[in-house]
């Protein structure tokens, strides 16, 4: 389950003396990170008890071979991996500047 491992890569982000006081946390999931938004909430919500939320961040790539910087163009997703090009050469050799993350955003806690 690859979801699990993502969850533990952002409980490991949190200070563990902290963890225990936590009920909510928002989090941004790049579009090209590999899981679905909706999986990652329900899943991080079920191992922690949290109440999460999750913004999803488009892609920016740059093509090397046409120039072209922008979102780009997925072609299909499949349970832990996101296949992607370039929305105008349809080239696959793209750098990724934005949208393959996860990111903790705000956490809250309680008194």
């Amino acid at each position: 389950m690859h979801e699990h491992a993502f969850i533990q890569s952002i409980i490991r982000e949190i200070p563990e003396k902290n963890r225990d006081k936590i009920t909510s946390i928002e989090l941004e999931l790049g579009e090209l990170a590999g899981i679905e938004p909706e999986h990652l909430k329900q899943h991080m919500a079920d191992e922690t008890g949290w109440n999460i939320s999750v913004e999803v961040k488009p892609s920016k790539i740059k093509c090397p071979s046409c120039s072209y910087t922008g979102k780009a163009e997925i072609k299909e997703r499949l349970h832990d991996l996101v296949i992607f090009c370039c929305p105008e050469c349809r080239s696959f050799n793209v750098d990724v500047l934005e949208g393959k993350d996860i990111k903790i955003m705000k956490i809250t806690y309680s008194e």
